[in-house]
């Protein structure tokens, strides 16, 4: 089924100020912003177009004048449009947006369990954003889902992810420039530095991270892959790369990344090769926009609700392991301290033979601002080419889903 394109979006929900973070205790600085604006198109690749492509974002600041290096954050691919009271399509309160678009239409005997609603995974990885935002990184989760020619998936991670990545970019360097892009984001300008890039990605976008394209990034200075789901290819890095696996990995693998990550240590071409397992950790939990388990009960994958953490735990753990080990990085640190919350005893170590050593030390559980409570700004500028007035998209998912 198609439909021709209309361009009015409706989010649905409502703004409100950042609950308090603790620890550290609110006086840490950072804030969060939550931003949109219109969609467009990217350079489409198939045959006809595909669908359009969100220009959704999570911006988080530290404290200080700066200017601070930037961290961009990238969700997987999963499921965009469904039915909150469907699980395990996902979780009781998601953050979405009204994107009629790409959605199914609302009570569609044909496709009874999807919904009319667009998820906002960049959303479920604000905590990630935060605990970067402590360390003095202005960071960003962006919205990855760009056009293709089936419902709602990204397109070739190397090229979708790094178009989408300099979109953002650009956007930030405006922000510093004092270009907001009809955006009301305060206290931006000539504080963000896009010169030093980190780059952090969760499944599909972990596997980006890893990619060959990714690692001829200028600017780089450090790279972390959280549960990746791996295209087939070498991994070329330079910089120092962590590879943070969930030992409850229910889509992916507990030992998703470890043979990259082994070879990349072998190759000798960066000097931290580390790679880290977060025991009782499952796939979808780091992206509280997804369900964190799959049953009543509360096992993921092939761990029983006895063996699986707490997912506010889980989250907490990668986030700030996430963090620190950017933190070291782009200092150049002669070795490597990772936190290590109560009762979650992470595993792993630096693979890189004569290379820095990773260890870890005790730390407190900091907490995070509930997505929901992320103050919203929405804009209908543009920042990619303006989608053609003729261009049909496809409402219908695919029948493989």
């Amino acid at each position: 089924m198609t439909a021709s394109l209309a361009l009015t979006l409706v989010y649905s929900a409502s703004q409100a100020s950042a609950a308090p973070a603790a620890p550290p205790k609110p006086s840490d600085g950072a804030s969060l912003t939550s931003y949109a604006l219109a969609p467009g198109l990217l350079k489409i690749t198939t045959s006809p177009p595909g669908n359009p492509t969100q220009v959704h974002g999570v911006l988080g600041m530290p404290k200080g004048k700066g200017p601070h290096p930037v961290v961009v954050v990238m969700h997987g691919s999963h499921h965009n449009c469904a039915y909150s009271d469907k699980p395990p399509y996902f979780p009781r309160k998601p953050v979405k947006a009204q994107w009629p678009l790409v959605c199914a239409k609302s009570g569609d005997a044909s496709n009874p369990n999807l919904g009319p609603d667009y998820l906002r995974h960049d959303v479920g990885l604000s905590h990630v954003v935060q605990a970067l935002t402590r360390k003095g990184f202005a960071a960003v989760s962006i919205d990855v889902v760009s056009p293709e020619s089936w419902w709602a998936g990204e397109t070739d991670p190397e090229k979708g992810y790094t178009d989408l990545i300099n979109a953002h970019l650009r956007l930030l360097s405006d922000l510093n420039k004092g270009i907001n892009h009809g955006l009301n984001i305060p206290d931006v300008k000539g504080r963000i530095d896009t010169s030093r890039v980190g780059l952090v990605g969760h499944s599909r976008g972990g596997g980006y991270v890893l990619s060959q394209k990714a690692a001829k990034r200028a600017g780089l200075f450090g790279v972390v892959a959280l549960e990746p789901a791996m295209q087939a290819e070498k991994v070329p890095h330079k910089v120092p790369v962590l590879n943070l696996r969930g030992g409850c990995d229910e889509e992916v693998s507990p030992s998703a990344g470890l043979d990259d990550m082994k070879a990349l240590a072998k190759s000798g071409t960066t000097k931290v090769a580390a790679d880290v397992l977060l025991a009782g950790t499952g796939h979808r939990m780091l992206n509280t926009n997804l369900p964190p388990t799959d049953t009543k009960a509360g096992g993921v994958g092939d761990c029983p609700a006895s063996k699986v953490a707490k997912p506010a735990a889980a989250q907490a753990q990668a986030a700030q392991i996430t963090a620190s080990f950017l933190d070291q990085a782009l200092h150049g640190a002669k070795s490597y301290q990772l936190p290590t919350l109560k009762g979650l005893n992470p595993k792993g170590g630096n693979l890189r033979k004569g290379g820095p050593a990773v260890t870890f030390h005790q730390a407190p559980q900091q907490t995070f601002t509930n997505p929901h409570a992320i103050r919203e700004v929405i804009s209908k500028q543009r920042l990619l080419p303006a989608i053609p007035k003729d261009l049909h998209v496809n409402k219908r998912p695919g029948d493989d889903i």
